[in-house]
């Protein structure tokens, strides 16, 4: 699964609307995976992922293997009202742990 952050165009959002917004994000194969105010957390399959953004490459174990060389994704043109980036996540590490 590679794991994908959603930068939403508007923090200040009606949360109302998040039922709408992840219903578009499964209809696209993301299942979310966590929603905040700013953010949304999804993932979805390498078939799924390739299928809506083309070939994705930069890659390791579902997270972005280097992360100052990961493009954006595209944003597909029905979630361009509410999403402003797409990107693959970085792995994050506990502070005590070299990353």
């Amino acid at each position: 699964m590679i794991k994908l952050q959603l930068l939403l165009r508007d923090p200040a959002r009606d949360r109302s609307d998040d039922p709408a917004l992840c219903a578009l994000l499964e209809a696209h194969g993301m299942h979310v995976t966590a929603c905040g105010m700013a953010t949304i957390s999804a993932e979805t399959s390498l078939a799924d992922a390739e299928k809506l953004f083309g070939p994705i490459s930069n890659v390791r174990a579902g997270f972005a293997s280097d992360v100052t060389s990961t493009p954006a994704l595209a944003i597909p043109a029905d979630l361009e009202h509410a999403v402003s980036l797409i990107t693959i996540a970085p792995r994050h590490a506990a502070t005590s742990q070299p990353t």
